[in-house]
């Protein structure tokens, strides 16, 4: 997602409809996952070998005495998982406040600033976003989800070199 404030500063964040499906796909996945153990742990239990037997046979204990309410716990427990694990994959994308004096690099509560003089261009190799200096030298290499279209205008708005043929 891109905002543009009034300091001429343009934010760049992963776009909202990612996030909404990883979560749905992932809490949805996980969701799946306690129905399936739900469905099949007999059958699991029967087999000669099994990776974490031990684990399996308390989550059947447990389910056996909860009655109905276990698979709804299974379920609800899948679904928790995966909201957890989409939340760690969202938090890693950086967001990027692009202005024309600076570049600024967010990954949750730290901040990385390049100032405009020490950057020569902007560019996206497959899945980064590469800020270069005038040596040539990488200053930053971030993995995004943020589309190069996004990139190239917010950069270019800010008077940045963008190269379109960086990948």
């Amino acid at each position: 997602m891109t905002d543009r404030g009034p300091s001429g500063t343009t934010v760049l964040t992963y776009p909202r409809s990612d996030v909404a499906w990883t979560y749905g796909l992932l809490a949805g996945g996980g969701a799946t996952l306690g129905l399936v153990l739900h469905l099949l742990r007999d059958r699991l239990l029967d087999l000669d070998f099994l990776p974490w037997r031990g684990a399996v046979e308390t989550v059947d204990r447990v389910v056996d005495g909860w009655g109905a309410w276990g698979a709804v716990a299974l379920v609800a427990a899948g679904a928790l998982l995966g909201a957890l694990l989409a939340s760690t994959e969202v938090d890693k994308e950086p967001r990027f406040e692009v202005s024309p004096d600076r570049v600024v690099v967010v990954h949750g509560k730290s901040r990385r600033t390049y100032l405009r003089q020490d950057v020569r261009e902007a560019l996206r190799d497959r899945g980064w976003l590469v800020l270069l200096a005038h040596d040539g030298t990488e200053l930053t290499r971030e993995k995004t989800g943020i589309g190069a279209a996004a990139l190239a205008e917010a950069f270019r708005a800010a008077g940045y070199p963008w190269d379109p043929m960086g990948g």
